[in-house]
């Protein structure tokens, strides 16, 4: 009530905002504006800029992150080597060929666990994870877990469990998976019934701030094994499952260097997994710079599809350091590409190759597809990095309804089409 005095009541009995001070911001970095908003360009254009002055350390970090863009040119080649004049080949006198799925479908069939490791920078392995995916579902396999999964956090955060299949495929579920490529092979890993899980280490269970990098190595494995056998094999001890990893970590005994997640694994659970390793088995993209053991392997039988090669007492032939760490070898074939696009993406019979009309742009652009009924919130179906003034591209899509779209440096253009791409 009113009074000469003012109101009788105090401000803050009322209900009303009190002012208080305004808290501190941060700014939000490169990497966070990926994840929050969707934006490729200005971390891409940030390493472009650091590695050409000259930084050793963005020159690998731009390795991984072209790879997201569709830019394999730049994944492949900025950190191309050529192959050096010593190197030995392996001994393929009586060697035989065989196909990669049919020889894991095979192996797969009495395991438990299967699995695949992948170079960060080569969106080829993912895509080749999609095709084990498919191979080992009748089999009886349900869960895949990725070590690219974001793994729990202090506060809530999105989590690759709670994905449906048709809901927006976020940004936030991981790092790598912000691949278009990687977010297809989820995508389809859920409609195929999958559950998908992560295990990679926590926050909390990183190595003491200042330890050496083999006590960081040590504890991120032991943390990854324990992961998963906590988020599944705890609760479901019968359960088969795929898991997807990066480089080492599928190495079933321990090394010089210590012992790594596949072994951890093996160790604690008695579970013998089938490891497959194709991080160091895929052609370069000019001859001189494969490996040796790559060039010897294409050389002596052009492959034209993913191809495991044994040797006459049964041995795989695979990267010299891995051999007798993992079970198989695969080696990926070199194909040409196909109007613009890299040959096995365009090899991939569950895409078809569409045509885009491009708007007329300057500078650096990125062209993206987005499942229509994801919205702008999900990664897209699949983006190309756009040469200047480029008016026409080709997209490798699954069939289904897209929104089309561009990035450039300063944010997002409108929408411009929407294409509907039959089966």
């Amino acid at each position: 009530m009113w009074t000469r005095r003012g109101f009788g009541l105090a401000a803050g009995s009322l209900g009303l905002a009190v002012a208080a001070p305004i808290r501190a911001q941060s700014r939000v970095n490169l990497v966070e504006r990926l994840r929050l908003e969707g934006r490729y360009l200005p971390q891409y254009l940030d390493l472009q800029a650091k590695t050409a002055a000259g930084e050793e350390a963005a020159r690998w970090q731009l390795s991984q992150y072209a790879a997201l863009l569709g830019d394999e040119a730049t994944a492949l080649g900025v950190v191309a080597q050529a192959r050096r004049p010593n190197a030995r080949s392996p001994d393929l006198a009586g060697a035989t060929m065989v196909k990669a799925l049919d020889a894991i479908a095979e192996a797969a069939a009495d395991r438990q666990i299967v699995i695949l490791n992948e170079a960060h920078n080569h969106s080829r392995h993912r895509a080749f994870a999609a095709q084990v995916l498919r191979r080992l579902r009748p089999l009886g396999f349900e869960w895949f877990a990725a070590e690219a999964f974001m793994s729990r956090q202090p506060e809530p955060a999105p989590m690759i469990a709670e994905y449906k299949v048709g809901e927006p495929f976020l940004h936030a579920y991981g790092y790598y998976t912000q691949d278009p490529v990687f977010a297809e092979t989820v995508r389809e890993s859920a409609r195929l019934g999958y559950r998908l899980i992560d295990y990679e280490f926590r926050p909390d269970q990183r190595a003491p701030e200042g330890s050496d990098m083999d006590r960081q190595m040590a504890d991120r494995e032991e943390a990854q094994a324990e992961n998963l056998i906590a988020n599944v094999l705890a609760r479901n001890p019968d359960a088969r499952i795929f898991v997807y990893c990066g480089y080492s970590h599928a190495m079933e005994s321990p090394t010089d260097h210590g012992e790594w997640f596949a072994s951890r694994l093996k160790r604690k659970t008695g579970i013998d997994p089938l490891t497959i390793e194709q991080a160091s088995n895929t052609p370069d993209l000019r001859p001189e710079d494969d490996e040796a053991h790559v060039a010897a392997v294409l050389a002596a039988f052009a492959p034209t599809e993913p191809v495991i090669v044994r040797r006459p007492d049964g041995t795989v032939v695979g990267m010299p350091m891995y051999e007798g760490q993992m079970d198989l070898s695969v080696f990926h074939p070199r194909l040409d590409p196909v109007r613009g696009r890299p040959g096995w993406l365009a090899a991939d019979a569950d895409r078809r190759l569409v045509d885009i009309d491009v708007p007329g742009t300057e500078g650096p652009a990125l062209l993206q597809a987005l499942w229509s009924n994801e919205g702008v919130a999900g990664v897209p179906a699949d983006q190309l990095l756009l040469a200047e003034g480029q008016r026409r591209a080709t997209l490798t899509l699954r069939p289904g309804r897209y929104t089309l779209r561009l990035e450039k440096p300063d944010g997002f253009d409108p929408a411009y089409g929407q294409i509907a791409v039959p089966a």
